[in-house]
């Protein structure tokens, strides 16, 4: 019997999140060991990269309104990556990498908002449910971090890490022919000019409760950018907390995160996606405010496994909030305004002030980013407040 689509989603979900496993913590030194970037220049790629997918994003999303095809920019962005990834190992000199490792962010980041919309389309049809299947995809995300660091540290070299993009790249162009065909548009849809699709995207942002969730959910999200920047460094430095502590850390907060996926992700469904919101920024908000404070090791932990609400919870609630309102055929465009008009910008400029604020203030920086996440939060209890997204009469979820 062939795969179900909701198999065929989750596995190339699995492939995407295991190369984001080792493009997050390995791609800075990868710039640093292999091309000798300083740390400011290789924080201005990054940067630049989230600002730059304010502008890729909508023009993504209008372009892929008009195909036939939902599988067409996951071939668009899989057959990029895996060119990209090939022509690096030739390239050599800041301007001609800089200019390709932007492309190939902007095409990473611009996969991520299709393949999350197809896994919560297919999911729907058959197991695995959403949740168990966005829960294994993070732990793919693990598998990637840990396979990478071991081949690193087995061959003395940082060269797998290009090798493994590489081969990933590769099997989601196969995943991306494995997905199912289906239709986005009506053909008279399609015939629709480039200008108006991309005018109809934009347009969403009319819509009031879709423009204060992108902005609520953003910047909760955004807030963590200082402990993906600083994190470390405080723990080691200011801590004095070993390599496997640290490590031990990171793989709690993952380990929450698949957890709330995987075993909480039907039961969080009696509530709505404002709700799911909501309890994400008041994760963040308690979360970086006691990271502030330095506390011991064995308070660590538990703050670690906020994770599943100040990430996990805020997620999962985007996501229905925007299948809610948007429904199959505009949740992609939805995702990729979300990300490219809200999500990456406001994380890139999170990430350009949290290196000076760890250089001037050490772990107080998090406390800037209390306040980030609790602007996010009253935002997010605006938009609960007006009841529109799985506002059902008397059956309406809290």
């Amino acid at each position: 019997m062939p795969a179900s689509p909701a198999v065929r989603s989750t596995v190339l979900a699995c492939l995407f999140f295991a190369g984001f496993g080792c493009l997050i913590p390995f791609l800075p030194l990868w710039l640093e060991k292999v091309h000798g970037f300083s740390g400011a220049e290789i924080a201005v790629v990054l940067a630049i990269a989230g600002f730059s997918r304010a502008i890729a994003g909508p023009l993504t999303a209008a372009w892929a309104d008009g195909r036939s095809d939902r599988r067409a920019p996951l071939f668009l962005f899989t057959i990029v990556l895996t060119a990209g990834f090939i022509a690096l190992r030739f390239l050599d000199g800041f301007a001609a990498v800089f200019l390709l490792i932007l492309l190939l962010d902007i095409a990473y980041w611009g996969l991520l908002p299709v393949v999350e919309t197809a896994l919560l389309r297919l999911t729907r049809t058959g197991k695995p449910s959403y949740g168990f299947a966005r829960g294994l995809a993070s732990a793919a995300f693990v598998i990637g971090t840990t396979t990478v660091g071991l081949l690193n540290d087995w061959m003395r070299s940082f060269w797998p890490i290009w090798g493994f993009m590489l081969l990933v790249s590769m099997l989601m162009i196969a995943g991306s022919a494995w997905m199912p065909k289906e239709p986005v548009l009506a053909a008279e849809e399609r015939r629709v000019p480039f200008g108006e699709r991309l005018s109809s995207g934009l347009g969403m942002l009319r819509n009031p409760e879709f423009t204060l969730f992108i902005f609520a959910a953003g910047l909760i999200q955004a807030s963590a950018a200082f402990l993906y920047t600083a994190g470390s460094l405080v723990w080691s430095n200011a801590q004095g907390l070993s390599s496997s502590t640290i490590a031990m850390l990171w793989n709690v907060g993952v380990l929450a995160e698949v957890g709330f996926l995987m075993f909480l992700g039907n039961w969080s469904a009696k509530f709505r996606p404002e709700t799911l919101i909501v309890a994400g920024g008041v994760g963040a908000v308690l979360r970086w405010t006691a990271l502030a404070a330095l506390p011991p090791v064995w308070l660590l932990v538990p703050l670690q496994l906020l994770h599943a609400l100040s990430f996990a919870a805020t997620f999962l609630g985007g996501m229905r909030f925007i299948q809610t309102i948007h429904g199959d055929d505009r949740a992609p465009t939805a995702q990729m305004i979300y990300m490219g008009l809200a999500n990456a910008p406001t994380y890139a400029a999170a990430v350009l002030v949290s290196g000076p604020l760890y250089d001037r203030v050490g772990a107080v920086g998090y406390l800037a980013m209390t306040a980030v996440a609790a602007v996010g939060l009253v935002m997010a209890i605006m938009l609960r407040a007006r009841g529109i997204a799985g506002a059902t009469g008397s059956t309406r979820p809290a």
